[in-house]
């Protein structure tokens, strides 16, 4: 009889099979979890080539349905039968204290997502903490409000474990977006889940070189749109919560390269409708980006 599936890590890949092997590597090999690769229309000589392993599934996107990580993660989501969900990104990898997290937790009945410490490394192999580590110490530590930053201020979604219950109740899938396709799914995992617990050990490493991605070099100001939608719905959500850090529009607008390619009158007209969109005051939008500076 076949063992029921306690995890399910879903990664999208796309042209590093290499790392994408390591990343398969970091996880061990049980027959309580299943290991979900969803590859994006990779290019021919790059598609995965895994180890044969115990529960591994390998789903091949081609170019009709290609549509980026977020495309693939829900994907991902369609095949995964476990109890916890975790993503990981292909060229990251998890740390060797990832077993004793299993462990600690396949009989977790109550808790609905566990926040993971994580560290990021470059290209050199220079490691540096990530915003992990001070969201989960204050957590930890019982900083006030400290809760609340953890659930509405990380949005990666290799930085938790979620019950998959959480996930099917509330039909919730990634955007299908070029850039910040992860964040709502995040956000809404967090929302929805009433009990938490977080991890100080660090779990995951996360690839961040730098002189940025390659993912950031072909974006372009067509994906503004997109960030000003993701932006509203993510102040929505964040007046239902309660949570008071609400982000500006105008940050958008001021910190990203995508408006360069932008002429002047059509920054102000895409400003002008995302505040109209989601009844946004300008004078409120300007006192929260300086706030936030």
């Amino acid at each position: 009889m076949k063992k029921e599936i306690t995890y399910s890590f879903i990664i999208p890949h796309k042209n590093c099979p290499e790392l994408l092997q390591r990343c398969v590597d970091s996880i061990p090999e049980r027959d309580d979890l299943q290991v979900i690769v969803v590859d994006d229309n990779s290019d021919e000589d790059k598609k995965p080539s895994l180890k044969e392993r115990k529960n591994l599934q390998v789903i091949l996107l081609d170019a009709s349905q290609s549509k980026g990580a977020g495309r693939a993660r829900n994907v991902g989501l369609e095949h995964a039968e476990g109890k916890w969900l975790l993503f990981a990104d292909a060229d990251d990898y998890y740390t060797d204290y990832l077993p004793t997290l299993l462990d600690e937790y396949a009989d977790d009945e109550t808790t609905d997502i566990v926040y993971l410490n994580a560290c990021k490394f470059d290209e050199n192999g220079v490691e540096t903490s990530f915003r992990t580590d001070k969201l989960i110490n204050n957590y930890t530590n019982g900083v006030e409000r400290a809760e609340m930053e953890l659930r509405y201020n990380l949005w990666t979604p290799w930085s938790r474990m979620v019950k998959g219950s959480v996930v099917r109740s509330k039909k919730l899938l990634f955007d299908e977006l070029p850039a910040t396709n992860d964040k709502m799914f995040c956000l809404y995992c967090s929302y929805y889940s009433r009990s938490v617990k977080a991890e100080k050990q660090i779990i995951y490493k996360y690839y961040r070189p730098t002189k940025g991605s390659i993912t950031d070099k072909q974006r372009d100001s067509r994906m503004l749109d997109g960030l000003l939608d993701v932006r509203r719905r993510t102040i929505t959500l964040y007046k239902k919560a309660g949570y008071k850090r609400i982000p500006s529009f105008w940050s958008i607008l001021f910190k990203t390269s995508y408006v360069k390619e932008l002429s002047c009158y059509d920054v102000i007209k895409k400003y002008v409708k995302a505040l109209h969109d989601s009844h946004t005051n300008i004078l409120v939008d300007q006192a929260r980006f300086f706030k936030n500076l």
